[in-house]
């Protein structure tokens, strides 16, 4: 992300991080470090607020023709974490169905698919272990190689499965400078396709880029 940002101005790419700050400081409260020390407690409160605060994100990029690089998916909140949450007997029958029609009518209102691409920045749970090990956020302590696994295996179920919008699999093992210049290559044709939309159709339009790792 911050790649993305030292690269391209914010007229033509604008960046959405996670709210990762705000989540480990609600009035005091470190409630992504609960997450992972209280998973049956406190699953839903999280997922609540995570999917809250990714579709305030697409609701501040409507009507707005830069492309709109976010660093995680409002689809792989749903499925990917809240199934996986479902799964795992975090949330209950009565949670899920709450967060499942949040997320249903949310979506309907604030994306477009057709303008959406998926990166997916493939890495095994191992790789992905030893970078929050390197990362040493407190808040993320508790994880374990084993929730990793099986986050893995509902992103590889979703990424395979998934046919509304465009996804594209990128190796995140190679180097950082492999990476950045495959980055590079995509969004400047996504920029390249904005603009040619936005000529074509004389209107704003807007191109959502969603990255997941």
């Amino acid at each position: 992300m911050s790649h993305i940002t030292s690269t391209y101005p914010s007229n033509l790419a604008q960046v959405h991080r996670e709210p990762v700050e705000n989540w480990m400081n609600i009035k005091g409260f470190d409630l992504l470090k609960a997450l992972y020390t209280e998973s049956n407690r406190w699953t839903f409160a999280f997922e609540m607020t995570a999917l809250l605060s990714r579709i305030k994100n697409h609701l501040n990029a409507i009507n707005n023709h830069r492309i709109h690089v976010y660093e995680r998916s409002v689809l792989s909140c749903f499925h990917v974490f809240i199934r996986h949450d479902l799964e795992q007997n975090y949330l209950n029958e009565a949670e899920y169905k709450i967060l499942q029609d949040y997320f249903e009518y949310s979506r309907q209102k604030t994306i477009d698919l057709s303008q959406t691409v998926i990166l997916y920045f493939d890495l095994s749970p191992k790789e992905c272990f030893e970078r929050i090990i390197q990362r040493s956020r407190q808040s993320e302590s508790n994880i374990d190689l084993k929730r990793l696994e099986q986050i893995k295996y509902y992103y590889d179920e979703f990424i395979h499965n998934f046919n509304l919008c465009s996804i594209k699999i990128i190796d995140a093992s190679q180097s950082t400078e492999q990476l950045c210049q495959q980055v590079n290559s995509l969004l400047n044709q996504f920029i390249k396709q904005n603009q040619i939309h936005d000529m074509t159709h004389n209107r704003q339009s807007s191109t959502i880029t969603e990255l997941e790792s």
